[in-house]
């Protein structure tokens, strides 16, 4: 603290008694040099410690006088910081543009439709409609076929510019991706069928075929290094495929991806003093927790990287949520054993509390939350997960009740997660993972709920795994499959109370929790209270 947070007299006292202090000290030690013992110095000593007791005393109440400064000013800024969020124009231009194309217009069970996709949608149908005279065209069938394939190929891009401008996060733009490969694919093959160049054409159709063979669900899933490699040679052969055929869309689109490649590389470089000790900890079955230290690394909550060890190969990418808020020391992964290379990564791991330590990079961070986080444009959250897809929800969680410290109004936060293995529970979620960030006046901004199944853990019984639960004493709760009604109208009666007309939703699990959030979301935006809905899914 500056001398000049100190009242004026205390900042003239103390060190006209210091200097006397330092006088009395040496004063002593010259007449002593004199004349040997001095009468005097019993009386000298009596005021030295005095004059110390007194300098205490000073120092004391000028702490005290510090932290009261202190605390009236922390009470002014967390005062003032609210209306700094309101006046960002930053933010508000943001939080303007994401509620024009991250706004929900209809929800089905497998697909809701924002107006970001439509925006998206007529963009490609009026390329189209400019590129195609007749569909049994030659010329015509060919454009139509390049332009899908270079829009499949810049929304397959980490470091999509349309995804951002739309407000899409990666999970939605690969969701494109995936879409316009099956459109490429027939028009492509319609193009092939009336073409003259058989020959070239046949370069560019098999890796199309290919691309779709080799990225269905369950090879994504549980083949993702043949996924990969399969997709990297594909797409040499692609290249050399559009420069014979003369596909001049798609040659521009890869030029686009050859830079993205290239930002991804400088990214890894950048990262790559972080990166370089990875600590591995099994911390529960199945469990593998990985801590990097976090220097000056910039992140958001709900944020994931991707993750290469070369002790399990150079290839092999794989992307993790961070489990830590950005402003944390470490950025710490929990990684459950899905595949061979989860499981690989378990069997490397050191045991609890005695971590091992692997090089590794980082490619990241990624995702982008299809709901504004920032300024105050949302008050009200559920923050919904399912099973290890906690982990990007207790990051965004721990940022929000950190912005909450920040001065951000917030008025209700809802975590739910529900789980069939208690173990997760125990291993990953500590007492003070959320609840320690609140100070007690603010204790009822959030309410946590658990619910477990039946279903798993055969060998706990039920009061076992409920003792296992409750001792971290963050959760309430709650057996079988949650309310959302019940969580939902909750959520919908609290924004009602406070005047306001947005509620958060942000998700993360298997597919029937996500569609359940979905459904709920658009079941309860109604009498001016809308629900926005941010998803994030286990894998791509």
């Amino acid at each position: 603290m500056k001398d000049q947070s100190l009242p004026n007299n205390i900042k003239t006292s103390l060190p006209d008694k210091q200097q006397e202090l330092q006088q009395l000290e040496n004063q002593p030690q010259q007449e002593k040099g004199e004349n040997g013992q001095n009468p005097d110095q019993i009386q000298q000593a009596s005021q030295k410690i005095k004059m110390s007791e007194y300098i205490k005393q000073h120092q004391k109440k000028s702490m005290q006088v510090c932290e009261s400064i202190e605390l009236e000013q922390e009470k002014k800024n967390k005062s003032s910081r609210n209306s700094a969020w309101q006046a960002s124009w930053h933010y508000r231009i943001i939080q303007y543009w994401q509620s024009i194309f991250n706004r929900r217009i209809v929800s089905f069970s497998c697909f809701a439709l924002q107006v970001g996709d439509i925006f998206i949608f007529c963009g490609l149908l009026f390329f189209l409609c400019i590129s195609c005279v007749s569909i049994t065209s030659t010329n015509s069938s060919g454009n139509m076929a390049s332009i899908t394939m270079a829009a499949t190929i810049v929304f397959g891009c980490r470091n999509g510019f349309l995804s951002y401008l739309f407000g899409l996060s990666l999970e939605r733009a690969l969701l494109w991706h995936q879409f316009l490969a099956w459109i490429t694919l027939g028009m492509s093959i319609n193009h092939w069928v009336h073409s003259k160049s058989i020959a070239s054409g046949f370069i560019v159709q098999v890796p199309l075929i290919a691309f779709i063979v080799f990225s269905i669900k369950p090879i994504r899933r549980y083949l993702w290094e043949l996924f990969m490699k399969m997709h990297w040679i594909l797409i040499i052969v692609m290249i050399v495929g559009c420069i014979a055929h003369g596909v001049t869309y798609a040659l521009f689109a890869l030029g686009y991806f050859a830079l993205d490649v290239c930002y991804r590389g400088y990214t890894v470089y950048q990262l790559r003093n972080i990166s370089n000790e990875m600590k591995l900890e099994r911390i529960g079955p199945n469990i593998t927790k990985i801590s990097i230290s976090n220097k000056n690394n910039k992140y958001k909550g709900g944020q994931y990287y991707f993750i290469m060890i070369p002790k399990l190969g150079y290839l092999q990418w794989h992307p993790f949520s961070v489990f830590s808020a950005s402003y944390e020391e470490e950025i710490i992964f929990y990684v459950k054993c899905l595949g061979d290379w989860t499981t690989q990564l378990y069997q490397i791991a050191g045991e609890q509390g005695k971590p091992t330590i692997f090089k590794g990079y980082l490619d990241g961070p990624y995702g982008y939350h299809s709901i504004s986080l920032e300024g105050d444009k949302y008050k009200n959250f559920l923050c919904i997960s399912g099973g290890i897809g906690v982990t990007p929800i207790i990051s965004t969680a721990k940022e929000l009740l950190h912005q909450i410290e920040q001065g951000r109004p917030i008025n209700s936060l809802y975590f739910i997660w529900t789980g069939r293995d208690s173990a997760i529970v125990q291993s990953v979620l500590k007492p003070d993972d959320l609840r320690s960030l609140l100070d007690q006046d603010d204790a009822t901004i959030l309410q946590n709920f658990y619910h477990y199944s039946d279903k798993g853990d055969k060998k706990i019984d039920d009061l076992e795994k409920q003792a296992q639960i409750e001792q971290h004493q963050l959760v309430e709760l709650a057996k079988g499959r949650p309310d959302f009604d019940k969580y939902f109208e909750a959520a919908f009666n609290s924004a009602k109370a406070k005047g306001d007309h947005l509620v958060g939703v942000l998700t993360c699990g298997p597919q029937q929790l996500i569609d359940a959030a979905e459904i709920n979301s658009m079941k309860w935006s109604k009498d001016g209270i809308r629900f926005d809905c941010h998803q994030e899914v286990f894998d791509f």
